[in-house]
């Protein structure tokens, strides 16, 4: 049995909105790299799998090649070999384009999983091009996986609760985040065993753009006003926050 777990590095996701910074439409180059947090949430389920079933677990990514470095966490964690397309395309139908090349080159693949949205864009839509792309089924959002009967029982984490499901042969699926797959803290000897794990490097392969294209990016302006009410009276003091509650539609 094969996994590939699907994981982006981007930058820094922990800095305060109030130190972040644009460069070119992107996040300063001078910002600490890493994993993706939903990325790595999948990773953990990948690597729960392979501890399980004894799977095959490969690191499929897209970026830079400096990336590798940070990639390493994932084999740290478990997993058994990265596999990095270079690239450094936004456009997410390329992205999908060329994870799903270098997923075909891996054989048969019986199960691939990603974080349910990258922590840089936030879109969340490259696990379900590429599952159209595989021509395979996609579970979006889900938060824990079991081999059962040939198959994959699946939860899933939605608006109101939690949907069982179960999922007969290959699929995509997104993970998101709950108690049961928060990442490990790799081990001192594991840390240093990862570096010896096979690494493959792609060339991007040739792929149309969607008809969307970036005009500009922004960060929003964060701005706090304070007021402050007499508290002689608190009888009088309610009476002014109610209202000013009501007039700035608070309430």
């Amino acid at each position: 049995m094969q996994i590939v777990v699907l994981a982006k590095v981007v930058p820094d996701y922990e800095v305060p909105s109030a130190d972040f910074e644009l460069v070119e439409n992107r996040a300063h180059p001078r910002y600490t790299r890493m994993i993706g947090l939903y990325d790595e949430n999948a990773v953990e389920v990948g690597v729960q799998l392979k501890e399980k079933l004894g799977a095959d677990l490969t690191i499929v990514s897209y970026g830079l090649s400096d990336d590798v470095q940070f990639l390493r966490k994932a084999l740290a964690m478990g997993a058994d070999k990265i596999v990095l397309v270079e690239g450094n395309s936004d456009d997410p139908y390329v992205i999908a384009a060329n994870l799903k090349d270098a997923i075909d080159r891996q054989g048969s693949v019986d199960l691939v999983l990603a974080g349910r949205q990258s922590s840089d864009m936030d879109r969340g839509v490259v696990p379900g091009l590429l599952a159209g792309m595989l021509d395979y089924p996609f579970v979006p959002q889900a938060c824990s996986v079991e081999n059962v009967d040939g198959g994959w029982k699946i939860a899933q984490i939605t608006e109101t609760g939690k949907r069982l499901m179960k999922l007969t042969g290959k699929g995509v699926l997104s993970i998101t985040s709950v108690p049961e797959n928060v990442p490990r803290i790799p081990a001192v000897k594991a840390i240093f065993a990862a570096k010896k794990k096979p690494v493959e490097k792609l060339a991007e392969i040739g792929a149309r753009s969607m008809s969307i294209s970036e005009l500009s990016v922004t960060i929003p302006k964060m701005e706090s006003v304070c007021e402050l009410i007499p508290a002689e009276d608190m009888d009088d003091a309610v009476r002014v926050l109610l209202r000013r509650l009501k007039e700035e539609r608070f309430l």
